[in-house]
């Protein structure tokens, strides 16, 4: 019976569809103090709540135990279909009014739906008349849901806001960082990590903007004496985008910025060290940090290896060329001394796609590209197979990939574990373990 895969979708490129809204929700989810007010119908703000539920748990797992993060009030005007025809102006104004009397908050921020831009609600308007009547700063954002931007453009448009409004000229406090990213949270793997790869440096992080600092804590943000920007990769848009934002923040409170590399991956993670190295003019600490962090990696390699040394493996390769980074795994299968017995990319993009993927593997290695009986064949002769889509019908020993790089090489070090785990099981069992 032919080997089949769960999952392999066509992939085609479409327009963005996410909500504005969720973007400025996620911004200020932590900031305590402030009250975020969605002008929408009441759905909106319940599905963004239920979104949050998931999200915060993902968040303290790894938590201390004596932390009290808590994400602040999320509210909503209530529009109906009264207010689609009439206007929901009105609305907005209790909404604060009744934010301002039950949470005493310090701001109020309106994210805005699909509804009120269609509206056309003047919720700039409302909100300069709430500042003026009630004391406090009520902010509009920009955006309005669907309508006009997406989930990114909410999210800086609400850390712009906190930069521009809460944040104040400091006296610098000498071996700080403010981190500039989410990426997975504060008490995430990439926060871990990058606090481990600071110390190298005798640095500390003393706060992630911008969903974890209260307003309070904005205020006084730029004490730090060095902005780090953290992401996934320097050629993300989005990520540029918000890069973009940490430079303006250096610029208007005069305090360096590094933003040009992000340490994700082992090869990552040493031109990581350099750069930062050369940034700060700490070429020696560099140096001393790049050979620790060599040796650390090695030695799981050689642990590693005594397993998965020889071991013949397939590599299938199922994503869309802009997620395409076949590097580490390459790295990895050579550095443990395995048998690549070749690469299956599976029918899952356009000609385009295929062929720049195809174009990407040539510069990385020889090792034949396979497909049909030949992939089969290959597949029955390995002894595990790294993979980004299940295969069915096959008891081969498989490990499943990870679709976002870890930061570090936390994610080279996963899937060494996940190899070395599955070779332990009966080849009659086969089966599937996550790296």
């Amino acid at each position: 019976m032919a080997i089949e895969t769960k999952r392999v979708l066509k992939c085609r490129r479409v327009a963005s569809s996410s909500c504005t809204m969720t973007g400025v929700w996620r911004a200020l989810c932590y900031v305590d103090g402030a009250v975020v007010i969605y002008h929408s119908p009441r759905a909106c703000a319940h599905i963004a709540r239920r979104m949050d539920t998931s999200s915060f748990c993902r968040l303290i797992k790894d938590a201390p135990e004596e932390t009290r993060l808590r994400s602040i009030p999320l509210l909503s005007s209530d529009l109906t279909d009264e207010e689609a025809v009439f206007g929901g102006e009105e609305r907005l104004r209790r909404a604060v009014r009744y934010a301002y009397e039950k949470y005493n908050p310090k701001a109020v921020f309106i994210a805005n739906s699909c509804v009120s831009g269609v509206i056309g609600d003047d919720t700039d308007a409302v909100a300069e008349e709430m500042t003026e009547k009630l004391g406090i700063p009520v902010i509009d954002t920009a955006h309005h849901g669907f309508l006009d931007g997406e989930y990114f453009d909410g999210y800086l448009d609400a850390a712009r806001i906190l930069v521009q409004r809460f944040m104040k000229p400091q006296e610098k406090i000498p071996g700080t960082v403010l981190l500039f990213g989410d990426c997975g949270g504060l008490f995430g793997e990439y926060t871990r990590e990058m606090r481990r790869l600071l110390n190298y440096f005798g640095l500390k992080i003393s706060g992630q903007f911008p969903s974890y600092m209260s307003l309070s804590e904005l205020e006084k943000a730029p004490s730090a004496a060095l902005t780090v920007v953290i992401g996934r990769s320097e050629s993300d848009k989005r990520q540029q985008h918000f890069a973009a934002v940490g430079e303006e923040f250096s610029d208007k409170f005069g305090i360096p910025c590094f933003s040009e590399l992000y340490p994700v991956g082992y090869a990552k993670t040493m031109e990581w060290i350099e750069g930062f190295g050369k940034f700060l003019g700490m070429e020696e600490a560099a140096e001393t940090a790049a050979k620790e962090e060599e040796q650390r990696f090695m030695a799981y390699i050689d642990e590693a290896a005594k397993t998965l040394r020889g071991k013949k493996v397939v590599y299938c390769a199922g994503r869309a060329a802009e997620f395409f980074q076949p590097q580490t795994t390459l790295f990895l299968i050579e550095k443990l001394g395995m048998k690549l017995l070749g690469i299956e990319l599976f029918d899952s993009q356009d000609k385009e796609g295929l062929l720049k993927k195809e174009e990407k593997l040539r510069a990385l290695t020889d090792a034949p590209i396979l497909s049909g009986d030949v992939f089969e064949k290959a597949v029955m002769e390995s002894d595990v197979v790294l993979t980004t889509h299940e295969l069915v019908n096959t008891n081969v020993r498989q490990v499943f990939l990870p679709c976002v790089a870890g930061a570090g090489w936390t994610g080279e070090k996963e899937v060494m574990d996940a190899m070395v785990r599955v070779m332990h099981r009966a080849l009659s069992r086969g089966g599937l373990i996550y790296a």
